[in-house]
Protein backbone atom coordinates (compact mmCIF):
# COMPACT_ATOMS: atom_id res chain seq x y z
CA UNK A 1 0.00 0.00 0.00
CA UNK A 2 1.30 3.69 -1.25
CA UNK A 3 1.27 6.60 1.18
CA UNK A 4 2.57 9.60 -0.50
CA UNK A 5 1.61 12.04 2.15
CA UNK A 6 3.65 9.82 4.69
CA UNK A 7 6.73 9.99 2.49
CA UNK A 8 5.99 14.05 2.64
CA UNK A 9 5.91 14.62 6.63
CA UNK A 10 8.67 16.86 8.36
CA UNK A 11 10.37 15.34 11.16
CA UNK A 12 8.09 17.47 13.75
CA UNK A 13 5.01 15.56 12.19
CA UNK A 14 6.76 12.02 12.20
CA UNK A 15 7.71 12.69 15.68
CA UNK A 16 4.29 14.01 16.70
CA UNK A 17 2.80 10.81 14.61
CA UNK A 18 4.84 8.54 16.87
CA UNK A 19 4.46 9.86 20.31
CA UNK A 20 0.63 9.65 19.62
CA UNK A 21 0.04 7.00 22.51
CA UNK A 22 -3.32 4.79 21.58
CA UNK A 23 -3.66 1.48 23.11
CA UNK A 24 -4.47 -1.50 21.17
CA UNK A 25 -7.62 -3.25 21.19
CA UNK A 26 -9.75 -0.02 22.21
CA UNK A 27 -12.60 1.96 20.21
CA UNK A 28 -11.11 5.41 20.09
CA UNK A 29 -13.49 8.25 18.42
CA UNK A 30 -12.18 11.06 16.18
CA UNK A 31 -12.82 14.52 16.58
CA UNK A 32 -13.28 15.62 14.29
CA UNK A 33 -14.07 12.67 12.06
CA UNK A 34 -10.80 11.88 9.55
CA UNK A 35 -11.32 11.16 5.63
CA UNK A 36 -8.76 7.72 5.34
CA UNK A 37 -7.57 5.59 3.04
CA UNK A 38 -9.89 2.64 3.55
CA UNK A 39 -9.52 -1.34 2.66
CA UNK A 40 -13.41 -3.11 2.81
CA UNK A 41 -13.69 -6.28 3.86
CA UNK A 42 -17.04 -6.90 2.61
CA UNK A 43 -19.52 -5.59 -0.67
CA UNK A 44 -19.26 -4.84 -4.05
CA UNK A 45 -15.57 -3.23 -3.89
CA UNK A 46 -14.04 -5.92 -1.15
CA UNK A 47 -10.34 -4.93 -0.66
CA UNK A 48 -10.63 -2.30 -3.04
CA UNK A 49 -8.77 1.35 -1.77
CA UNK A 50 -11.38 4.02 -1.34
CA UNK A 51 -11.64 7.01 0.24
CA UNK A 52 -14.04 7.16 3.61
CA UNK A 53 -14.46 9.10 6.44
CA UNK A 54 -14.22 7.54 9.59
CA UNK A 55 -16.00 8.82 13.28
CA UNK A 56 -14.60 5.73 15.22
CA UNK A 57 -12.25 3.15 15.01
CA UNK A 58 -10.56 -0.19 16.99
CA UNK A 59 -6.88 0.42 17.38
CA UNK A 60 -4.63 -2.58 15.84
CA UNK A 61 -1.81 -1.22 16.64
CA UNK A 62 1.17 1.15 14.76
CA UNK A 63 2.69 -0.51 11.85
CA UNK A 64 5.61 1.00 9.98
CA UNK A 65 4.76 4.27 11.03
CA UNK A 66 1.17 4.46 10.25
CA UNK A 67 -1.26 4.04 12.98
CA UNK A 68 -3.78 1.21 11.80
CA UNK A 69 -7.93 0.89 13.11
CA UNK A 70 -10.72 -1.24 11.80
CA UNK A 71 -14.19 0.53 11.77
CA UNK A 72 -17.47 1.45 9.53
CA UNK A 73 -17.33 3.84 7.41
CA UNK A 74 -19.88 7.38 8.49
CA UNK A 75 -23.07 6.94 6.21
CA UNK A 76 -22.15 3.68 4.41
CA UNK A 77 -24.40 3.69 1.67
CA UNK A 78 -22.77 0.36 0.54
CA UNK A 79 -25.19 -2.84 -0.60
CA UNK A 80 -23.66 -5.62 1.17
CA UNK A 81 -25.10 -8.98 -0.63
CA UNK A 82 -25.91 -11.99 0.99
CA UNK A 83 -22.76 -14.26 0.93
CA UNK A 84 -22.83 -17.53 -1.13
CA UNK A 85 -24.48 -19.91 1.60
CA UNK A 86 -25.32 -17.57 4.41
CA UNK A 87 -29.16 -17.42 3.00
CA UNK A 88 -30.40 -19.26 5.69
CA UNK A 89 -28.51 -18.13 8.74
CA UNK A 90 -30.29 -16.83 11.88
CA UNK A 91 -27.56 -14.06 12.32
CA UNK A 92 -27.54 -12.93 8.61
CA UNK A 93 -27.93 -9.30 9.86
CA UNK A 94 -24.88 -9.75 12.32
CA UNK A 95 -22.83 -10.76 9.33
CA UNK A 96 -23.25 -8.19 7.12
CA UNK A 97 -23.13 -5.51 9.47
CA UNK A 98 -19.78 -6.79 9.86
CA UNK A 99 -19.17 -6.80 6.33
CA UNK A 100 -19.07 -3.16 6.38
CA UNK A 101 -15.63 -2.76 8.59
CA UNK A 102 -12.77 -1.38 6.57
CA UNK A 103 -9.48 -1.77 7.73
CA UNK A 104 -7.64 2.04 7.49
CA UNK A 105 -4.51 3.88 8.09
CA UNK A 106 -3.93 7.12 10.64
CA UNK A 107 -0.99 9.72 10.81
CA UNK A 108 -2.02 11.70 13.80
CA UNK A 109 0.00 14.77 12.67
CA UNK A 110 -2.83 17.47 13.40
CA UNK A 111 -5.97 18.22 13.08
CA UNK A 112 -8.25 15.03 14.13
CA UNK A 113 -7.10 13.75 18.25
CA UNK A 114 -8.20 9.92 18.96
CA UNK A 115 -10.25 10.40 21.95
CA UNK A 116 -10.74 6.94 24.10
CA UNK A 117 -14.32 5.74 23.66
CA UNK A 118 -16.10 5.73 26.86
CA UNK A 119 -18.35 2.53 24.62
CA UNK A 120 -15.83 0.48 24.20
CA UNK A 121 -18.47 -2.06 22.40
CA UNK A 122 -18.63 -3.43 18.73
CA UNK A 123 -21.12 -1.44 16.95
Amino acid sequence: MQFPMRDEMTEDQVAANVAAQLVPGKYYRFAPPIMATAVPVGGPNVCKLEECEFDRGWYIGLVNGNHVFQGKPVNDERIIPTPPGYQDVPNLNEILEQLRDSYFHVLFIDGSQAVLDTDQGHH
